[in-house]
Order: structure tokens, then sequence, then C-alpha cells
């Protein structure tokens, strides 16, 4: 019964969220393509920690803004963990390629609210990623670890310090809430878990994401 009751909200929550999608890109100058099949239609992939051999991907829509190439998915999984029923998950995601050809290690900043959960169940594609919020040479404000937890790999730490300092944690704890940001291979994803879609979500997302990337490109080069 649970099986059929997801597929219902799933069906429910694709249909509902077209108008808010075709609207806001449209204004910003992105193509919208709606649904996209990872296995057979020929598109990038928007990868991070949500990607998986069986999610299903909507309103994926891709193009340029500013500087950046940006594509954007709202993407859906059923996450089954053991002696559990299966739950169904949705993030809305954008992805920005960043501009520098240094490495950037990999990172993951978790907001801490009800649905940070969809993220652990898939902490075990990447085991290595850590807490470093309590090991960190960095004092972070109270503002930024009571809402977020900073992940990396304990070899990479002091290369995420470098990028992530204080101060930009900071301006995370103010303005990204309740957003969860990961940057991977040089793509900066920032994640909104089960959250009510509208056109004022969509526009934040899409300025903090600009604004990040921004500043990762510009911190990498002065490293």
């Amino acid at each position: 019964m649970s099986h059929i009751i997801n597929r219902i909200k799933l069906y429910n929550h694709i249909k509902k969220n077209k108008h808010f999608f075709t609207k806001f890109t449209s204004k910003v100058g992105l193509v919208y393509f709606g649904f996209v099949n990872q296995h057979t239609d020929d598109h990038k992939i928007i990868r991070g920690f949500t990607v998986s051999t069986k999610h299903n991907d909507n309103h994926y829509s891709v193009g340029s803004i500013g500087e950046y190439n940006v594509s954007i998915v709202d993407r859906t999984d059923f996450v089954s963990q053991p002696n559990k029923p299966e739950k169904l998950y949705k993030w809305l995601i954008m992805a920005f390629d960043l501009h520098t050809k240094k490495p950037i290690p990999h990172f993951f900043i978790g907001a801490q609210n009800n649905e940070f959960k969809s993220y652990q169940a898939l902490f075990s594609t990447y085991p290595n990623m850590k807490d470093i919020n309590v090991s960190s040479n960095i004092d972070y404000s109270p503002e930024f670890t009571n809402r977020f937890t900073l992940f990396a790999r304990p070899a990479k730490t002091d290369d995420v310090e470098q990028i992530f300092d204080n101060k930009t944690a900071m301006i995370m704890a103010t303005h990204f809430w309740p957003f969860s940001v990961e940057q991977h291979d040089n793509v900066l994803y920032v994640y909104a878990s089960n959250e009510t879609i509208t056109e004022n979500l969509l526009n934040t997302m899409l300025e903090n994401g600009l604004w990040f990337a921004g500043y990762i490109d510009n911190k990498a080069e002065s490293l």
C-alpha cells in the first residue's frame, strides 16, 4: 500500500510544480526540457550525493546565467533502509559549473533540518566523508554550527578550511538556510530537500548558488 501511495505522491508532486519551473526558466533564460531519462536521454546528468541508478529527474532545465553554466532538476528517489519501508525523497537541485581549473576538494555542507536524513541515507556512497566541525582548526561560529554540519575527507580538512573560513561560514548561516551545499569535481550543487517549490525558493537558490560559485572560483585562484 505504501508503494502505491508514494507513486501517487510523486505524480502529484511533478504535476503541481511544472508551472513554477516553466515560469522561472523563461524569466532567467534557461531551456526547459521536463522529464529526462538518465539511462537513455542524451543530457548531462546532475550528479552529487543524490545521484543513484534509479532516481527520476523532472523539470530538467539548462543554460547560462551570468558567467555560469547552470542546470536545475527536480529529483525524486525511493530510498530504502534495512527493516524500514521505502520512503519517497525529493530534492530540488541547482548545479553550477565552476570556472577554476584547480581541483577543489569534495565537501558537503548539510543543513541540520528535519530532512537531513534524506542525505544521511546516501552517505554510504562516500563513507570517507566525516563531520569536520568538531575537528576543525577553525572555531566556526555557533550561528553556523547550530544550523549546518560540514563534511569532508579528513585528509582534506586543511584544504577545505582554506576555502571555507569563518567569515564565509557566517554568510552561509545567515543566507543559505535551509539549503544544503555540495562541491564535487568542480561542480557546486545547491539542494532544497522536500521543500515546497515556489518561485521565491528558485530565485533564492539561484542567487545563493551564483554567489558561492563566484566565491569558490575567486578563492581557489588565490590559494
